[in-house]
């Protein structure tokens, strides 16, 4: 535990550090929490300059040779030195005397020929200490920790040690966790290990077994946990331990890497017969080099074995596989048992009489095996694992749920069923299970859909990476579901789940859910729901905004809600969306906008009529009307000597004076009236348009009557751009009587600005001078 604690502080803190950028190659980086990283900067020696602030120094995988009196002597507060892979040979005398809050050293895989006790008598406070992997040969004629009262983890030895004596763990009382690398060891002095009363933890890397019955029968009453690393048992023999008197403490025993023969392993029961406080055995990566040839007299000596109940064989290989026996000698060693783990040892079969046999056992787990429907119905025949409540054959060769379960039928007393990583691909729609069945995982099964073929007992189901796209089954016991890494796209029904507790749907294709969906499910205390599709809708958002409490239930929150969609906000996390009020409230935004426009629109209206913006528009009409038209009529074209605009009040005068006066003189003049000379049924504007371009002159009529004339404003209108855009003299203003000019609308600009310009004819309301003003008008026409 200690190291873990230490991994995380001293050694992750300077990881953290690496990750913010390359490191300067020739420099130090320190933090402001005093933790210092030096890895791997071609360092020959160490630092100048460090400081009482450096709390934590690694300066593993370096050059470093020498380790100097002065280097450390101002770190009084340094609580962590790593100075693993280095090439140190030489540590002075004094070198670590100013470091008495150091907590963690580490010398690991030097050049250090000699080991020194003056080294670590000032580190009263350490609590780990790895001095492995560097070439002494023994720890030293004196004790080396004996000063050291807090030490807790211990790690010491390497492939040239060759020597343990007495005196190397003298002064040690109690250590956590010890390693000891001795695989080529020559020497062991009985009693080296007695000094300490209580290990938690013992790794022995041991490749020889010459010394291993001294060494079990010095560790019997001290460890707790023994871990034997690398050993080759092919050879052991065991005669016995000289032992008058042991109070056994080891409860654990593991063999990890190590080689057995038949006869070797008889010899490892008979040893382990001392460890009568043993409850747990675990072989990893072992090999047995034999067809379990073991000898039954020796088995049926062995009684204290019958404490063990747990059982672990991990990566077992044997090579002469095809040619091994029943195991019926260890039958008798089998019927305390109560865990067993045979993982990855390409187990096809269990015996059915040694699985009656296993009346206690009560956990199974066959993972990673051979195991297939017709030699797993051997295994589980009639009388089986009487006890048994948990299988696991998790990752075998099953390929029907259908008679998986009724294989099992057998186990009376199974409740957990782990068949994940099995390739089912299909489900039947009926099946048979054991009657107590709580539990079921069919994770990684290729499954498609779920039929009634589940259980309707489970409180548990994992269906989790699978292809599933729906689920609606009732399972009204059902307390946990975990299927994620499917193709759902919403939530089930809770009306189908009605005492869920936790639900794990997670990296499925959900792109939203409501508070009225998670309300249904009246009992749920648990939603992992993140890595779907979420499109960040304004009703999502002011869900997961306006629940402060949904971090309760959903455990992964807020890391693993993301957007998905829309494309701008992918990847950005639900809790930080934000969206604007025109996204979120489109209805409201929409009608705000329409009643702008309609306000725009009668604001528009009325100042096109107040300014006379629709006289505007047809007189751009007209203009451009009139621009697809010659500039100028050729005179063939012209039929009229003048145009005569007029108001209908004025038609008296224009008709009874005008007409006489120009038509009847001699020779006559052709006048054009809109009474008499438009075309019937033409457009009124190319009536005008026609008119003027027909007629030599045009001559305007002007009263008062004339400006108020909504017929003479259509003909001014529409004659306007023609007329005075080719900047002519072609127009003729009368005057029947005095007009004031502000009377004049503005929008007849050009006219006003003619008649500030321009002569212009005046009716004169004297006879003798009338005769006059027919001479001129003649003219005029003429002109």
């Amino acid at each position: 535990m200690f190291h873990v604690l230490w991994t995380a502080w001293a050694v992750g803190t300077m990881i953290g550090l690496s990750q913010e950028g390359p490191p300067d190659q020739t420099s130090l980086s320190c933090d402001r929490a005093g933790v210092c990283d030096g890895r791997s900067r071609s360092f020959t020696s160490i630092p100048s300059g460090l400081t009482a602030a450096v709390q934590s120094l690694d300066l593993s995988n370096n050059k470093i040779t020498y380790v100097g009196q002065g280097d450390l002597q101002s770190c009084v507060k340094l609580r962590a030195l790593v100075l693993q892979s280095n090439e140190i040979s030489t540590i002075e005398k004094d070198a670590f005397s100013s470091l008495r809050s150091l907590e963690l050293l580490d010398l690991s895989d030097n050049q250090l020929l000699n080991l020194s006790s003056s080294w670590f008598q000032p580190l009263s406070s350490l609590k780990f200490l790895n001095i492995m992997k560097n070439p002494y040969r023994t720890l030293g004629d004196v004790p080396l920790f004996s000063h050291l009262t807090n030490l807790q983890t211990l790690k010491v030895g390497s492939i040239h040690t060759l020597l343990i004596k007495r005196v190397d763990f003298a002064g040690l009382t109690f250590l956590e966790e010890l390693e000891i690398i001795a695989s080529n060891l020559q020497s062991y002095e009985p009693g080296s290990f007695k000094s300490i009363q209580n290990i938690s933890h013992l790794t022995l890397h041991l490749n020889q077994p010459i010394f291993l019955g001294e060494i079990f029968g010095d560790l019997l009453s001290s460890v707790e946990y023994l871990e034997l690393r690398d050993t080759n048992l092919n050879s052991f023999q065991f005669s016995g331990l000289s032992v008058t008197e042991t109070n056994p403490l080891i409860r654990k025993l593991t063999f990890r890497n190590a080689l057995f023969t038949d006869a070797s392993f008889n010899g490892v029961l008979r040893l382990l017969q001392y460890a009568s406080t043993l409850v747990e055995l675990e072989f990893d990566g072992c090999t047995l080099n034999g067809v379990g040839d073991f000898e039954p007299s020796d088995v049926e000596e062995i009684r204290d074995l019958r404490n063990i109940e747990t059982i672990t064989i991990r990566r077992l290989h044997i090579p002469q596989f095809y040619l091994f026996y029943d195991l019926s000698t260890v039958y008798s060693l089998a019927g305390s048992v109560k865990r067993v783990t045979v993982e990855n040892s390409k187990v096809f079969l269990v015996p059915c009489s040694f699985s009656q046999h296993l009346k206690s056992l009560e956990y199974l787990d066959l993972s990673e095996n051979l195991m297939v429907e017709e030699y797993l119905k051997n295994s589980a025949c009639e009388g089986s694992w009487p006890s048994l409540q948990v299988l696991i054959l998790r990752q075998n060769h099953l390929t029907s749920i259908e008679e998986t379960g009724k294989i099992l039928l057998t186990l009376k007393n199974l409740t957990s069923l782990d068949l994940s990583r099995n390739s089912f691909h299909s489900m039947s729609e009926t099946c048979q299970w054991p009657e107590k069945m709580k539990s079921l995982n069919l994770s990684s099964t290729q499954i498609h859909s779920l039929t009634r073929c589940v259980p309707q007992t489970l409180e548990v189901l994992d269906v989790s990476n699978n292809n599933l796209n729906s689920f609606s089954l009732f399972l009204p016991q059902l307390k946990e579901l975990y299927i994620s890494q499917n193709k759902l796209n919403t939530l089930p029904d809770a009306s189908f789940l009605p005492v869920l507790l936790v639900l794990k749907i997670s990296r499925n294709t959900i792109s939203t859910f409501s508070k009225e969906q998670l309300d249904s499910f009246h009992k749920l205390k648990v939603l992992e729901a993140g890595g779907n599709n979420f499109i960040c809708s304004c009703e999502l958002l002011s869900f997961t905004q306006e629940q402060p409490a949904l971090a309760e239930v959903l455990i992964d929150w807020p890391d693993n809600y993301l957007c998905d969609s829309p494309s701008y906000l992918r990847g950005q996390r639900i809790q930080d969306t934000q969206l604007s009020i025109s996204e979120c409230h489109k209805t409201a935004v929409l009608s705000g906008v329409c009643c702008v426009l309609l306000l725009l629109i009668l604001l528009t209206g009325g100042l096109c009529h107040r300014f006379h913006g629709v006289w505007y528009m047809k007189m751009m009409w007209a203009w451009l009307q009139a621009k697809r038209k010659p500039r100028k009529t050729p005179i063939r074209d012209i039929h009229y000597d003048a145009f005569v605009s007029y108001s209908e009040q004025d038609s008296y005068w224009v008709e009874n004076l005008m007409v006489q006066e120009l038509e009847h003189f001699n020779p006559p003049f052709k006048l054009c009236l809109h009474k008499r000379d438009f075309v019937p049924g033409k457009w009124i504007i190319d009536n005008i348009i026609d008119s003027i371009e027909k007629s030599h002159k045009t001559v305007f009529v002007l009263s008062e009557n004339f400006v108020r004339s909504e017929w003479c404003k259509y003909e001014l209108d529409f004659s306007h751009f023609r007329l005075f855009d080719e900047n002519n003299d072609a127009v003729i203003l009368v005057l029947l009587e005095p007009i004031e000019k502000k009377t004049i609308p503005q929008r007849f600009c050009k006219l006003r600005r003619i008649m500030n310009t321009k002569t212009y004819l005046e009716w004169p309301r004297d006879e003798a001078l009338q005769e006059g003003f027919w001479v001129n008008l003649r003219i005029a026409i003429k002109s």
